[in-house]
């Protein structure tokens, strides 16, 4: 019996199929090559602040890990993570397939035959069938599943249907190409997909030769279609993986000229790549409470309008042929610029890291430099810089809220930690309740610490959020200066926003949240937690403490010690928790969407059936509370901080 092999370009070998499959092939490959070069010289008018390529070891594990294998995507959606898995491997192992067979006719074939044959073709069976049940998949999800991140879809997205057809085509005709092959008689040996529709194809030798040639025109066509299309993810993908930040704290930009991204060249060149790298996938716009809520962004619709603004921008070879052309209005509206809460959840959604979030806010920095901020972002920062507040509150009423309470002062007592009470515990009435039931457990936990009363400030954090840099540089120096006269090393705090900013933007000092502090001590049993909460609780993950800072399990453990307190999850929970809306200025706003972001959480919460909607964050105790009444919740559900709960276990009183 003969050795397992076949001839190679059978039935095209030396035809000319064979020699315009080479021509078209030069063609393609010229052609994706000027769009390599031409989106290269589009980057390289980007600014390049930041360094993204240092830990390179740590960064071809990212690239691995969510880039090839999709890990990030599997763990938010494994449909779709097996969807990218079944495409990208099968047309790995086709590509590695079809340069085996060039290698082999052309260097040499000894190899290709027997147990490595037989190997090959059942690989490249099994490869095909991978790649087009991915695509399949892909298609099911997108034109009849249709999750809700389809329904707001980017106005030129032309090319999505055609792209997946183009490729589930290429795919096919594969198959049949290999099937009319083996129906002229060849045996199908480990062919198995083959070998089955050859029995239903009758074999034709022009049809083979017409079928061949189609698949190979679709394939350079493929090839030069990449960094036209969508398709430019397959590359830009990875590398933008590979230039992912590890950084929490907003960017800083060196540069004294800088003022913020106001036309395209103000851009990261990292931002650029990262618009090829959106694949219209919609994961940030179903996560952003701007989207849902009804208003003009869409974190997908940014980048898009990024790519296409550029695209427009510069000619076919990458030379600028517009240089009047401001990202206002190109990429974003007023509105959907500031109706961005800073909360990550796009960046945390999306498969490939992009970084939607810090580009708005590198363009609220240059609205805010330029002096077009609205109204009430002006109001909100004058009312930071004259009062360190954003309402406008008289500093001397920093300190009221812990009237007839016995709270050192830092210049009084000698203190191991510094507690910042942050502006929402200072200046609202219903944070101010949580405030103060902190101080007796503060003082049942025998913990050393101070405050610095009316002499505290803003800590900046949304300051820096809403763009305006300069100020937030100030009252960083201000504060550092406070901690610095009174010897501060360790600070809690009582906000997420001023741990975050504590943690990520100040340093050289420790910084904890407070709620850090209480479950150390219910653990070693300074705080003992005596009294039945007989309630069932929901909780909301605050996205400064979450997203930002990874803070999940915290809270929750400490519930779960609360005797008689039963925890149930809303849907949303964890790194996908839906942003309350109070974020990135938007506290002190009327939120410009048909439905805001606390009614749309409260409305969440209340289908749970918790009698309790616990929060760990001031700026999320006011937002819901707004959002349950409204919703007309309030008869059966309550909102507490998690401090309140713990207060109401240890002592036995709310």
């Amino acid at each position: 019996m003969a050795e397992a092999t076949r001839e190679l370009l059978w039935g095209v070998s030396g035809s000319l199929a064979q020699k315009l499959h080479y021509v078209l092939f030069a063609i393609a490959t010229v052609i994706f090559v000027l769009g390599i070069i031409r989106w290269y010289r589009i980057l390289k008018t980007g600014r390049d602040d930041e360094v993204r390529f240092d830990n390179l070891g740590r960064r071809f594990y990212y690239v691995i890990k969510d880039g090839f294998v999709f890990v990030r995507l599997y763990l938010r959606e494994e449909k779709m993570g097996i969807m990218h898995l079944l495409v990208l491997w099968g047309f790995i192992l086709l590509t590695i397939g079809t340069l085996t067979l060039t290698v082999a006719e052309y260097v040499t074939s000894e190899f290709f035959r027997g147990a490595f044959y037989l190997i090959f073709e059942a690989t490249m069976d099994l490869a095909g069938f991978a790649f087009i049940s991915g695509l399949l998949i892909a298609i099911h999800n997108r034109y009849f599943a249709k999750p809700s991140r389809f329904e707001k879809r980017w106005a030129q997205a032309k090319d999505d249907g055609a792209v997946l057809a183009l490729l589930l085509v290429i795919g096919i005709l594969g198959f049949v190409v290999e099937a009319i092959r083996i129906s002229s008689g060849m045996p199908a040996y480990t062919a198995l997909i083959g070998g089955f529709i050859s029995n239903l194809i009758p074999f034709n030798l022009t049809a083979y030769r017409v079928t061949w040639s189609l698949h190979s025109l679709l394939a350079m066509l493929f090839i030069a279609l990449i960094p036209y299309t969508k398709l430019a993810h397959i590359i830009a993908g990875p590398l933008n993986i590979l230039t992912r930040t590890e950084r929490i704290s907003g960017r800083e930009v060196d540069d004294e000229e800088y003022m913020g991204a106001i036309e395209p060249k103000d851009l990261q060149w990292r931002d650029m790549l990262s618009s090829l790298a959106c694949m219209r996938c919609g994961r940030c716009q179903d996560a952003c409470p701007a989207t849902n809520s009804g208003t003009t962004l869409s974190p997908m619709f940014l980048m898009q309008n990024i790519r296409k603004t550029l695209d427009e921008s510069f000619d076919l070879i990458g030379r600028q042929k517009k240089d009047d052309v401001l990202l206002l209005d190109s990429v974003l509206d007023m509105e959907a610029v500031w109706a961005c809460t800073t909360c990550r959840a796009c960046m945390e959604m999306c498969p490939v890291y992009i970084e939607q979030m810090e580009i708005i806010g590198e363009m609220r920095r240059g609205i805010v430099e330029s002096g077009e901020a609205p109204p009430d972002i002006r109001d909100f920062l004058t009312n930071i810089q004259k009062q360190k507040n954003p309402w406008g509150e008289a500093k001397y009423k920093r300190d009221a809220w812990a009237k007839g309470l016995d709270v050192p002062h830092a210049k009084n007592t000698e203190f191991e930690w510094l507690w910042w009470v942050g502006c929402g515990h200072a200046f609202d009435s219903r944070n101010q309740e949580v405030a103060r039931k902190l101080v007796r457990i503060l003082d049942e936990m025998g913990i050393g610490y101070a405050t610095v009363g009316r002499e505290e400030g803003c800590c900046g954090n949304d300051v820096r959020r809403v763009g305006e840099e300069g100020l937030f540089q100030l009252l960083k120096e201000e504060n550092m200066a406070l901690f610095e006269k009174y010897g501060v090393e360790k600070v809690f705090s009582t906000s997420p926003h001023c741990f975050n900013t504590f943690k990520n933007e100040y340093g050289g000092f420790e910084s904890k949240f407070v709620l850090e502090l209480i479950l150390e001590a219910i653990k070693d049993g300074r705080l003992k937690l005596k009294y039945p909460v007989n309630k069932k609780v929901t909780f909301h993950d605050p996205c400064f403490l979450g997203r930002y800072n990874g803070m999940y399990d915290l809270p929750r453990e400490i519930l779960q010690l609360i005797p008689g307190l039963e925890l149930v999850e809303m849907p949303r929970n964890r790194d996908n928790s839906f942003c309350c809306g109070g974020g990135g200025g938007n506290l002190v706003r009327e939120y410009p969407g048909e439905d805001r972001p606390n009614n749309i959480r409260a409305r969440e919460a209340g289908r749970t059936g918790a009698e309790v909607l616990a929060v760990a964050c001031p700026f999320c105790m006011i937002m819901l509370e707004d959002g349950v009444k409204m919703e007309k919740l309030d008869d059966r559900m309550r909102v507490m901080d998690v401090v309140e709960l713990v207060h109401q276990a240890a002592f036995g009183v709310e």
